[in-house]
């Protein structure tokens, strides 16, 4: 078994999905919900990372190629996402403040809730910004590394940890933000959605440098992902 490859994925992985990074833009989008079906989202987002990431695990290289999507594609759809995402959090604007969704999330139990939530914020928290093109070309680049049944299946517990982990960083979100107040939440929510920004312009930077290879600055090029 080898275990250093199982613990430099965990490390990447868990490095790539950044879960105390994308805490306030988690928050964001469920500030409006009580303490309970805020964990119970973190809950099933967590689920809901782990089967994307073990999908793209399996059948990574297979799905872009079945629709014909080229990395390269996939990452510069992604950075739209999170540009968008991003511009929205540095203005302020939260879009479930409007009624009807509001009203959606705050009827029935509270997994019916949870559910509910999630299904308006799958995309794009859950999916492009932890599960994006870094995730997935990670854990594709991982999955070629391995060659034999049982690291494959240890390949998949690594995968279910790390997400764990950023279930359990999201789940305690609002303890986090309540020492920061409503003011110190906003500030860094607006500050994340700068960096939001930003890395969404990276995604554009690295998605066209792998289209035209050699014509911008190699400096400038996130190499990792």
């Amino acid at each position: 078994m080898e275990w250093s490859l199982l613990f430099n994925a965990f490390i990447g992985i868990l490095a790539i999905l950044n879960p105390i990074g994308n805490v306030p833009i988690f928050l964001e989008h469920v500030q409006s919900d009580n303490s309970k079906v805020q964990r119970a989202v973190a809950v099933l987002m967590s689920v809901s990372m782990f089967i994307m990431l073990a999908v793209f695990f399996v059948f990574g290289t297979q799905i872009l190629n079945l629709f014909g999507i080229t990395l390269p594609a996939f990452r510069l759809a992604g950075s739209i996402i999170i540009l968008i995402v991003g511009l929205r959090m540095l203005q302020g604007k939260s879009k479930f403040d409007e009624g009807g969704i509001q009203t959606a999330s705050s009827q029935g139990g509270t997994f019916s809730q949870a559910r509910s939530r999630l299904s308006h914020i799958v995309v794009p928290v859950a999916m492009p910004l932890f599960v994006g093109p870094g995730s997935i070309t990670t854990v594709v680049l991982y999955a070629e590394k391995v060659e034999s049944f049982p690291m494959f299946m240890m390949m998949l517990l690594v995968l279910f940890l790390a997400t764990a982990v950023v279930g359990a960083c999201l789940a305690v979100s609002r303890s986090i933000f309540d020492l920061l107040g409503s003011n110190g939440t906003q500030i860094v929510i607006r500050f994340m959605g700068m960096i939001l920004c930003a890395i969404a312009m990276q995604f554009m930077i690295d998605g066209v440098a792998q289209l035209l290879p050699g014509v911008l600055n190699s400096n400038f090029i996130h190499g990792a992902v």
